[in-house]
């Protein structure tokens, strides 16, 4: 679904995946702080769908930014741990037969 935020063509995608989102959580929690960049890296995606899901994930409360020297980097917030350990909990319960 898109939606239009001006008269432009410039439109914003409302369509994000719970397993990017968790690819980027995993790479959070197991780096703790870090760039963005690297983060993107590590989760095997590009840096514009990073900010993206980045975005998302700043509105939930599960990342905060702080400025390290003249780096930004990323932390998990004590939500985005919580989640991702939920989303971990339900893959796991995924992958064992009843």
């Amino acid at each position: 679904m898109m939606i239009s935020t001006s008269k432009k063509t410039k439109q914003v995608s409302l369509n994000y995946n719970i397993d990017v989102m968790q690819r980027i959580l995993n790479a959070l929690y197991e780096t703790g702080k870090s760039r963005i960049t690297y983060i993107a890296v590590h989760a095997g995606l590009n840096n514009n769908t990073t900010k993206r899901y980045l975005n998302l994930m700043k509105i939930f409360a599960w990342v905060e930014l702080e400025k390290e020297e003249s780096n930004t980097v990323l932390r998990l917030t004590e939500t985005g741990i919580f989640v991702h350990n939920q989303l971990q909990d339900a893959m796991l319960n995924k992958d064992t037969p009843n």
